[in-house]
């Protein structure tokens, strides 16, 4: 079994080129801009991991690859983002690659797609937890919630009416946070990445603001997603078409500073009291349907663990040649291995 991952170099989707390569499975992970290998993933590249360049703005460039590899299951995980400043072109853009991977599935044969949907599109709902058949509002206040939503549709529409026999899986996931996040979005990140360096978490305006204490967040830790989606799609067969990947639990940012702080001893940030206005009960993803029909569970404990921090990019050093950025290296380097060292069930996460 060959399985391709599109966006197979980005956040979840090498961490899911990883779970398949380790189960010993063939993986082809596309992408089409990143070129960096994650150093997680060295050791399998020319082994059970291919890495191929691809557009999926090209039609026929999916099915290209597929009939390449003899692959016989998708995993779309490249990641949605505004092609275009006009919205008409960037509706388009997004639209023309959702059809061209599915032309191009079909073409080669794929028996499996699996893509990835997310928890955005419960935004607006008040209060969890969400179920798979949990009513959604038709609304588009959140923008990757907007195009999840209408993807579901289309995506379901497609495999009901011309897909044959080829079997479509929207995956929802949740919030995810881990080893090769290139953002400061989420909590986690800012935290880890304040307290690797040793200066103050970014609570400016962009990012919201000081966070409450009591406000919750739905994070996955992204190894765990990885082994749920590898999960879903090696399963002999499914009962449903949508499953939720979530912890199916939430964490206080409370919560999460006290874990910076036991790994860091000396870190600390001030949170704002109470909850904000943003506040929803439970509002988390039950993850029910894919514990009883595939066996699994988020392998993470509660809070998540923030662990093996390094808070430079994966293949750097292999970049760098001058004398001090060496010694710089080196100076982290010790650091991380203190980190790692530390006798406490929480550490850092590679955050960037």
């Amino acid at each position: 079994m060959t399985t391709i991952v599109t966006g197979g170099l980005g956040f979840i989707g090498s961490h899911t080129v990883r779970a398949f390569a380790e189960a010993g499975e063939q993986v082809v992970a596309t992408s089409y801009e990143n070129t960096r290998v994650p150093s997680f993933l060295e050791s399998h590249v020319g082994k059970t991991v291919t890495i191929e360049r691809c557009d999926l703005d090209e039609p026929g460039s999916i099915e290209t690859v597929a009939r390449k590899h003899g692959a016989d299951g998708i995993v779309h995980l490249a990641l949605h983002r505004r092609a275009s400043a006009d919205p008409g072109e960037d509706l388009r853009i997004n639209m023309d690659k959702l059809s061209h991977l599915f032309d191009g599935a079909t073409a080669a044969g794929v028996r499996r797609f699996y893509w990835g949907s997310n928890g955005a599109m419960f935004a607006e709902l008040p209060e969890g937890p969400f179920h798979e058949e949990t009513p959604v509002l038709l609304t588009g206040g959140v923008k990757p919630g907007a195009f999840k939503k209408a993807w579901e549709v289309l995506v379901h529409n497609y495999a009901n009416n011309y897909g044959g026999d080829m079997e479509v899986v929207s995956m929802r996931i949740s919030g995810v946070f881990g080893p090769t996040y290139r953002s400061m979005l989420n909590l986690p990140s800012r935290l880890c990445h304040a307290a690797s360096r040793g200066h103050e978490p970014d609570f400016s305006e962009r990012f919201g603001g000081v966070p409450f204490a009591g406000d919750t967040f739905d994070i996955t830790y992204a190894p765990d997603v990885a082994e749920a989606i590898r999960s879903l799609q090696q399963a002999p067969s499914l009962a449903h078409t949508v499953y939720n990947i979530g912890r199916a639990d939430t964490v206080t940012a409370a919560d999460l500073l006290d874990a910076v702080r036991a790994a860091k001893p000396g870190f600390d940030a001030t949170l704002q009291e109470g909850r904000s206005a943003r506040y929803r009960p439970n509002a988390h993803l039950d993850n029910e349907r894919i514990t009883t029909e595939t066996g699994w569970r988020p392998a993470s404990p509660t809070p998540p663990p923030l662990q093996r921090t390094h808070p430079h990019r994966a293949r750097l050093a292999p970049r760098l040649h001058h004398p001090r950025r060496h010694r710089r290296l080196r100076r982290l380097a010790r650091l991380r291995r203190r980190i790692l060292g530390a006798a406490t069930p929480l550490a850092y996460e590679s955050w960037r």
